[in-house]
């Protein structure tokens, strides 16, 4: 039994090797990976992706697109074929080349297009998906992967950026305190290139800061809940606090809310009120 089981620990191991062995064979990367779209309805716009095969050995790379759709019940983005979703930008746009072989430690340049409707208004998105396809087999395993560039865009003069910070919770863990904000895109544009960014100051009843920090900013879909979730080695000691959560996410004014926690309850903050929307400054950028 003893041999049996190193054996096949043995076996494992060789597997797991021989899988990270042929997945860096064939690394393949995409530059940009977000791409910013900026244009006027009716208008053409042109751009590239630059693709590179890091790896010792030739590969074959299809470029096809996709879609993230957000599912209404769970407000929670997942991928989709192109078409999909209502405010795609992938019914307007052509890439090429399609597929290509590319050698090894070379470099290839993909060219696309985006066409805006004349009707277009808001913010649409998409996805380029650069699959990597190798020549040849080892052992009965094909090491494949895709990378992914997001392109969003925007119609000018009619972007809409908005969030709505809907729940703010903590509570204490053996690291110290966890906190977790909820925030919804309410706009109708992808917010991203800033994505939002959040600071958060809690302050006991003796109006004396306890914690603050940061907020990192992520990449948030019109009707998309985003959680911001991280743990402060501060822990809270018994009684009662109020917490400020600004978001600062490229609009005109920044959103803030107040919210209040007492330790007595299952650290569960009440919402107080919605802090007045602040004009953003230079020096806060």
């Amino acid at each position: 039994m003893r041999y049996k089981e190193v054996w096949m620990k043995r076996l494992w191991l060789a597997a797991i090797l021989f899988f990270i062995a042929s997945v860096n064979a064939y690394a393949v990367s995409v530059q940009p990976s977000v791409v910013k779209i900026q244009a006027a309805a009716g208008e053409t716009k042109n751009g590239t992706f630059d693709v590179y095969n890091r790896s010792d050995k030739e590969v074959y790379i299809k470029v096809n697109l996709k879609d993230w759709v957000v599912d209404k019940k769970t407000s929670k983005r997942d991928f989709s074929n192109a078409g999909n979703n209502p405010k795609t930008l992938t019914d307007w746009m052509i890439v090429e080349p399609e597929g290509f072989l590319l050698g090894p430690d070379k470099h290839q340049t993909v060219r696309y297009t985006v066409k805006v409707p004349k009707d277009a208004k808001g913010g649409y998105w998409g996805l380029t998906c650069f699959t990597t396809k190798p020549l040849e087999k080892k052992g009965g395993v094909v090491a494949a992967g895709e990378v992914v560039s997001f392109l969003g865009l925007e119609v000018t003069n009619t972007i809409e950026k908005k969030i709505e910070i809907r729940d703010i919770k903590a509570y204490n863990d053996a690291k110290g305190m966890k906190l977790r904000v909820e925030i919804k895109n309410i706009g109708n544009a992808p917010i991203f290139m800033p994505a939002p960014d959040g600071k958060y100051v809690i302050k006991n009843g003796k109006n004396e800061t306890v914690a603050k920090g940061d907020l990192k900013g992520q990449m948030s879909l019109p009707e998309e809940i985003i959680e911001y979730e991280l743990v402060d080695p501060v822990k809270l000691e018994a009684g009662e606090y109020t917490a400020v959560i600004f978001f600062d996410y490229g609009a005109s004014k920044m959103m803030g809310k107040k919210a209040k926690l007492s330790t007595a309850s299952k650290y569960d903050w009440t919402i107080l009120e919605e802090i007045k929307e602040k004009k953003q400054t230079p020096a806060a950028k």
